[in-house]
């Protein structure tokens, strides 16, 4: 089936504010403007002007603070590009996904439009850039909420509930609400793709039991929820240099379960929207052991009145029949109908999301010395 024009422009990440067609709006970039550029510019204005102002501020007390802030330095200058970075891939993978149900002819030409009426429908919602403005706003809003509520690192102020340093001025007024910007733009994206994944799972599908992906043909849509991972790394990475604040990096057991927690609620969250392809894959599979069963039926019956009771026919050599050979097929293809998962999900995809989240453990490992001890030894012991 051919795949309709209007789907090769399905995107979650072109429109808005800082991405869009053109240059609608007062924060747009062009269509085709440098990735790399954007993270640049972005991590440069939300990170340097910090450096700087603390540079610039009277006495060593706030350059020093600034600088042994591992929690800001992750979080603008490791977060925060990820946060950009990672939308090329992660849009490519989403409209690859979309085409996909095409491709696969997972949606008939019966209902292609309304397949492309639900894509068209995202595609309006994400490029409403007053969307994204409220974003921002509720962006900035967090953000002066935590400063009445004196949650601000220490190098912002001068003194303990003093007034604030120019670079604290610029970290809560600019580095901090843009972080938190892209991370709401991402759930509204996270969500907006969720939609789109309910509202087709309510169409009729092609759901194919025997298919070699154990979900019905829909086991792409695992593989494409792992490519957010990135993102899961990124926010790791920020709650692991949060935590680094106020607990020791020698509490490794600590870190662990507070990045286990995360990992098991980055399996909830990227897997939650696909439970709508529960009832559709528990139905093709109920149907796929029910056809399959009497099909199986009635040619083992035929198999065995050839094979068992000498009715095969004269001079047939039983290594050259293709009887056995059919047989064999129907069995691996009742096999994989009965196998068939009942959510498009493998464990590569979970594997990968949880390897993204535990990530910001490693850095840890290696400052632990214990550790470092124990790969020494292990090292000696093997050479």
């Amino acid at each position: 089936m051919n795949i309709p024009a209007s789907l090769f422009d399905f995107s979650l990440v072109q429109g808005g504010l800082l991405v869009g067609p053109g240059r609608r709006h007062l924060l747009a970039l062009p269509r085709r403007s440098s990735l790399p550029g954007r993270v640049l510019t972005l991590t440069l204005v939300a990170w340097l002007p910090l450096l700087l102002l603390s540079l610039l501020h009277g006495g060593s007390a706030v350059p020093r603070a600034f600088l042994r802030d591992a929690a800001v330095h992750v979080q603008l200058l490791v977060s925060l590009p990820l946060l950009i970075a990672t939308e090329r891939y992660i849009d490519l993978s989403v409209a690859a996904a979309v085409r996909q149900f095409v491709v696969s002819e997972l949606i008939d030409a019966k209902h292609l439009g309304a397949f492309e009426d639900i894509a068209r429908g995202v595609m309006q919602v994400r490029g409403k850039a007053s969307l994204e403005a409220g974003l921002l706003l509720a962006a900035f809003a967090l953000s002066f909420v935590q400063l009445s509520a004196s949650a601000a690192p220490g190098w912002s102020h001068t003194e303990p509930d003093g007034p604030l340093t120019f670079a604290g001025g610029w970290y809560l007024a600019v580095s901090r609400p843009l972080v938190r910007f892209l991370l709401l733009r991402w759930l509204l994206r996270g969500a907006l793709w969720a939609v789109f994944l309910f509202r087709v799972s309510r169409l009729p599908l092609a759901l194919v039991p025997t298919h070699p992906d154990a979900a019905g043909g829909l086991g792409f849509l695992g593989t494409c929820q792992a490519s957010f991972s990135s993102l899961v790394f990124a926010v790791g990475c920020t709650l692991t240099a949060q935590r680094l604040r106020w607990a020791p990096s020698s509490d490794l057991l600590g870190y662990a379960t507070h990045l286990l927690a995360f990992a098991l609620l980055a399996l909830v969250v990227l897997f939650v929207p696909l439970l709508p392809f529960c009832r559709p894959l528990l139905l093709a599979k109920r149907h796929g052991d029910h056809a399959f069963s009497g099909v199986a039926a009635w040619h083992s019956r035929r198999f065995e009145r050839r094979w068992f009771h000498r009715e095969e026919p004269a001079g047939v050599d039983p290594l050259s029949a293709p009887d056995f050979s059919s047989l064999t097929d129907l069995g691996t293809s009742f096999a994989t109908a009965r196998d068939m998962r009942w959510l498009p999900v493998n464990y590569r995809a979970a594997l990968a999301i949880l390897c993204a989240a535990m990530a910001p453990m490693v850095p840890l490992l290696f400052i632990d010395r214990r550790f470092i001890a124990v790969l020494t030894a292990v090292g000696k012991s093997l050479l």
